[in-house]
């Protein structure tokens, strides 16, 4: 029994190479790298979206949402802006990305803020 519980890891089928989590290692806008406090983590399974920021030793502040993708297109969204915590540069409750590269261990997305119209460009890499 403890072999099946510890072996399941993707519930509701396989999401292919978006599943488990990716570091968010850089953010630019316009193309000026931000600075940011503390550490971001994207993190996809099944249709379910976690975005958190890790600061200091002990802080976690966490939100969660909805993704889809169509081709290089990707929509994370947050349907309840009462319960939208993060505070990312250019994270909105709702997000239309372009994916622009891929690889196994990293992508990079671009969305354009819609309040400000700045193209924000994100560097992920993929935790092990």
């Amino acid at each position: 029994m403890l072999l099946a519980l510890s072996t399941c890891t993707r519930n509701h089928g396989d999401i292919g190479p978006w599943f488990g989590t990716w570091h968010v290692e850089q953010i630019t806008a316009d193309g000026v790298p931000q600075n940011v406090e503390g550490d971001y983590f994207f993190q996809f399974q099944s249709k379910v979206f976690r975005v958190s920021r890790v600061y200091g030793h002990e802080n976690l502040v966490e939100s969660y949402g909805t993704w889809e993708e169509n081709g290089d297109k990707m929509t994370i969204s947050f349907p309840d802006p009462d319960v939208f915590y993060i505070q990312m540069p250019g994270l909105e409750t709702h997000n239309d990305f372009t994916v622009t590269t891929t690889s196994s261990r990293g992508v990079t997305f671009t969305k354009i803020e819609s309040s400000t119209g700045t193209t924000y460009t994100y560097r992920l890499g993929k935790n092990p």
